[in-house]
């Protein structure tokens, strides 16, 4: 059956937990997706193992005896919990959090045994498109679900709540009694419990190996992560190079929304991923390739061998359920204004298309809310550190920096053809290159036919002409706020090339559904779309970040906490700057400001 709200209010009535509800059209947000899409969207595993099923269950939180996924600790992080069916059981677990089963015989880090004749395809958990991209909004006792917009959730404090109750485990000798008596329930012997305690060990061990990589002092809160960082760490990991290179990964940014994600010609916030459909309805390999890269940073297991290059390196990456889920995001509409939040005045919705026309058209290019199937073609604009004009803006630059520069050893990526044929991999390709030949490697494992060089736009970047941080004893210099500016103007400068760095800038896209995407810019900086058209000197300088108390006058969320820990958006520190995207805000009216917020509510 197909419903029309979808993307649902979950009312706080006993029926709307019992039965699906066709909801009036104050209500409806009309995203055209059916049941079994919403069942593909949120249960399909993309080949993410994060953790072991049996231990995720069995966790608790690093100073209790709670469950580590009792609804309340899920809240708390920002997250949904929700009722996973897996094996005729049932499990509560945070939206987006699916079991991914597969033979681990050719995989690395999650290759554990923790039980005699245990099984090579134990069921793992790990993460989805979902649990990144499912906004809640909420007004007078309603919660509205949207699919496919930015989830509010705060990732980088629950990951690490995740490994402290896993070393918590392994430390206290109580807590891993508990834990071994669940695991190894019916199995619940000395050797087994020696297996058990030896494979936390390992996890432990990889996953503290992750958070030295990524370390940074600098707190996302909800709502942002920084993925680039994550995903290039990831790969600096598993490529098995002895002494791989941290990258802080301090350059957050808000979950993009994917409705008409699809009909983008290049995708992420720098542009840095073509999309590129092998026919009219064929296979996406650009997207195909896109996601396996989000994989690899989410949890994915990847076996690097350099004895395989152009072959195909063995992954968890599930690419046939990434089409599925690809495939499903096509028919994907941005969600509606709902009248529960409001009436929108025809008046000013007229003036606003007026005023949009004339100063927001030429980037933000209008697409009809039903359109689904025009192509989009990025509007790239690079980066500057203080001048706004036609090619240039003052936006916050660290996301598309970083992206560029970071490096590390190659490891078993050494000697590997480039995407572009242009050369091999050595030490001094950056890292997002690298995770294109990986990606490539994933796909050509299980989709050689198709992929050929079908990639050869795939993240490719340029290395910086010299670096700036030195390796080996002075590395800790690239986490310094002195290197990091030294960076900043090593990457203005080659931004001033915007040929040869391409992916030094930032995407304008459509802005349909705009109004159910808060908070605004690539980094979270601007609490709602009243602030962002203002000067950016009068901008909020700091907000409250959490509430999902959807604000419907200025659009975005009420400047207030969550159910977690407080955090406060700072947009001093590097990396959460909200200055540039001006273009005329500086010269609008109050009047003019509301006139054009009416009519974003239309789009």
């Amino acid at each position: 059956m197909t419903l029309k709200s979808i993307m649902r209010v979950v009312s706080i009535s006993a029926a709307c937990l019992t039965s699906p509800v066709i909801l009036a059209d104050e209500y409806a947000l009309d995203q055209n997706w059916s049941a079994k899409d919403l069942a593909t969207w949120q249960d399909t595993s993309q080949g993410s193992r994060l953790v072991p099923l049996s231990w995720m269950m069995a966790l608790e939180v690093q100073d209790s005896k709670v469950p580590l996924l009792s609804d309340a600790n899920i809240r708390s992080y920002g997250y949904t919990p929700r009722t996973l069916t897996f094996n005729h059981k049932s499990y509560r677990v945070p939206l987006g959090f699916v079991v991914d089963q597969g033979s681990d015989k050719a995989l690395t880090f999650s290759r554990l045994r923790w039980m005699r004749d245990q099984s090579d395809s134990e069921p793992w958990v790990g993460m989805n498109c979902a649990a990144c991209h499912t906004a809640n909004l909420s007004s007078d006792n309603h919660t509205w679900e949207i699919q496919g917009g930015p989830t509010n959730a705060d990732f980088q404090k629950f990951l690490a709540a995740i490994r402290e109750s896993l070393a918590a485990t392994q430390s206290d000798a109580e807590k891993f009694e508990r834990f071994a008596a669940k695991v190894l329930a019916g199995s619940d012997t000395q050797d087994n419990r020696q297996a058990l305690s030896g494979a936390l060990g390992t996890l432990n061990q990889f996953l503290e190996k992750s958070a030295t990589l990524n370390h940074t002092d600098l707190e996302y809160g909800p709502g942002r992560v920084d993925a680039v960082g994550h995903i290039l760490n990831r790969v600096a990991q598993l490529n098995d190079a002895p002494n791989p290179t941290p990258n802080p990964s301090d350059a957050p940014v808000s979950y993009p929304f994917l409705w008409n994600t699809p009909q983008h010609d290049k995708v992420q916030w720098n542009g840095v991923a073509p999309n590129k459909r092998l026919g009219k309805d064929g296979l996406d390999i650009g997207a195909l390739a896109r996601n396996a890269s989000e994989v690899v940073g989410v949890f994915g297991d990847v076996a690097f061998r350099s004895d395989a290059f152009l072959k195909g390196f063995d992954s968890s990456v599930r690419l046939d359920n990434l089409d599925d889920l690809e495939r499903t995001l096509e028919r994907l509409k941005p969600p509606k204004w709902p009248g529960k939040l409001g009436a929108i005045d025809p008046a000013k919705q007229h003036k606003g298309a007026t005023l949009f026309a004339a100063n927001c058209s030429s980037c933000h290019l209008p697409l009809s809310r039903d359109d689904l199937k025009s192509k989009i073609v990025a509007k790239m604009v690079a980066i500057n550190p203080a001048t706004e004009g036609q090619n240039l803006i003052a936006t916050d630059a660290w996301m598309a920096c970083n992206a560029v520069q970071f490096t590390s050893p190659a490891g078993q990526l050494k000697g590997a053809l480039l995407n572009d044929l242009s050369g091999r991999v050595n030490d001094e390709t950056p890292l997002v290159a690298q995770l294109g030949v990986t990606a490539r490697e994933v796909l050509l494992n299980q989709k050689q036919t198709l992929v050929e060089l079908a990639l050869r736009d795939f993240l490719n970047v340029k290395p910086p002409p010299t670096p700036i941080v030195e390796k080996g004893f002075f590395a800790f210099l690239r986490s310094s706020r002195s290197a990091k500016l030294q960076r900043l103007d090593q990457c203005y400068q080659m931004a001033k090339d915007i040929n040869a760095y391409p992916t030094l800038a930032y995407k304008a896209r459509p802005l349909t559904g705009i109004w159910a995407t808060a908070p605004y810019l690539h980094n979270g900086s601007v609490r709602t779309l009243y602030d962002l058209l203002l000067p950016p000197a009068q901008r909020p300088s700091s907000f409250k970040v959490g509430s999902i108390v959807f604000d419907p006058q200025q659009v975005g969320y009420i400047d207030d906490f969550g159910p977690g820990s407080p955090f406060t958006y700072d947009t001093s520190l590097l990396g959460n700057s909200n200055q540039g995207h001006d273009y005329g805000a500086s010269s609008f009216s109050d009047d003019d400001r509301y006139a054009l917020i009416e009519y974003m509510k239309s789009l």
